[in-house]
């Protein structure tokens, strides 16, 4: 387990400057043009990079030694951000954050698809819960972060620049790391959509790829909302960074008691998560104050959490090495559709039903996750993931 303390530390530096350095493009781009239809083109840019590279990100995943793919994705992340810290037009912003998202994309198929050859199959779960939970640490200090310095009159452009430093810390942190991660094979399963026809070919695999599809174009839609709803209970910027600080912060707790319970059943344990979502979306948006709001976000983070170790242990289950990584950037490509899809919607929702209804139309999406999540069914039970 020492190594995946090392690479979950690594996730965390990382993902706590992106948190904050998020909250700085979100903040910038509306408070330039105070529209919620720019935020939603800034979201889009992201996730289309994000699909358009998904097979490919796979690919490089099977392709080549895993430990060179994450170093190679964080240099090239710590180059686009910088690029980020100077400029600050949305114009430019938008398209920059499709590259991020695009050099980026590498990353978490590779390092899922390497944690099995990291530690025992025994401690597959544990470590999957480890890095979740950090991960969330990170979602939760980023945003709050991100708030507070620009709550005291910090530029966007000093978060970017910091943002630039984790990629870099978490380079180094993975080259520190003297085990093999691995590398799948491209022989048995040629091609940069092996991991789609997989997912297809595997019913398991459908109905979790369909579930997260759904869950996710919630919270497509919240990330839309956030800041118009903080705006609303009074919150400002500060607010808006507690909202998105919860939402990925609860899932510290929901990542730590996901690490007890998986191993007693992951697809149960993964429509527990998807429930929890929905409720806490769901307080969120019929919040009276912003406190209320903040509480509802917590208890969605923390569904997260639980479902996202979930989610990850069946999918290493259910897909052998050689091909491990296209799975999971195929299933990353099609949650990213579905994150898409919440994005062109999220702007217009918000200016049609108000930030209010956005919330209710993501909780609802969480519901239909559980309804599809509850068909996994009890072939998903083993927790055994072979390296």
């Amino acid at each position: 387990m020492a190594v995946a303390r090392v690479l979950a530390f690594g996730r965390l530096v990382s993902i706590t400057g992106g948190s904050a350095a998020y909250i700085a493009l979100v903040a910038a781009i509306y408070g330039e043009t105070k529209s919620a239809l720019w935020v939603s083109a800034a979201l889009f840019s992201g996730v289309l990079g994000s699909v358009v590279s998904a097979p490919y990100a796979g690919w490089l995943g099977d392709r080549f030694d895993r430990r060179r793919v994450l170093i190679a994705a964080d240099v090239a992340a710590a180059a686009v951000a910088t690029a980020m810290a100077l400029t600050g037009q949305p114009k430019v912003l938008v398209p920059l954050l499709g590259l991020l998202a695009v050099v980026q994309s590498p990353f978490e198929p590779a390092s899922a698809a390497a944690l099995p050859n990291l530690v025992s199959p025994r401690d597959v779960p544990r470590a999957n819960a480890l890095v979740a939970a950090t991960s969330s640490a990170g979602f939760l200090v980023g945003p709050l972060l991100g708030g507070v310095v620009l709550g005291v009159g910090a530029s966007p452009a000093a978060l970017f620049a910091v943002d630039a430093a984790t990629f870099v810390v978490s380079a180094a942190l993975i080259v520190s790391i003297r085990r093999p991660f691995g590398r799948g094979s491209t022989d048995e399963q040629p091609g940069v959509l092996a991991g789609f026809r997989v997912i297809l070919r595997r019913p398991a695999l459908r109905r979790l790829v369909a579930a997260g599809m759904a869950s996710l174009v919630g919270i497509g839609i919240v990330d839309v909302a956030s800041y118009p709803l903080s705006l609303e209970l009074g919150g400002g910027p500060e607010g808006y960074g507690a909202m998105t600080a919860l939402l990925g912060g609860g899932g510290v707790l929901g990542a730590a008691l996901a690490g007890r319970v998986v191993a007693a059943g992951p697809s149960r344990v993964l429509v527990g998560g998807f429930a929890a979502g929905a409720g806490g979306l769901a307080l969120a948006g019929v919040a009276p104050v912003l406190a209320i709001a903040v509480v509802g976000m917590g208890v969605a983070g923390a569904g997260r959490g639980i479902g996202d170790v979930a989610a990850t242990t069946l999918l290493q289950v259910h897909a052998e090495d050689a091909v491990r990584s296209r799975v999971f950037a195929a299933k990353e490509g099609a949650a990213h559709v579905a994150f898409t899809v919440s994005a062109l919607a999220g702007g217009l929702i918000v200016e049609i039903a108000s930030a209010r209804g956005a919330f209710v139309a993501a909780a609802a999406c969480g519901l239909v996750a559980v309804l599809v999540a509850m068909r996994i069914g009890s072939a998903s039970e083993s927790p055994t993931v072979q390296a």
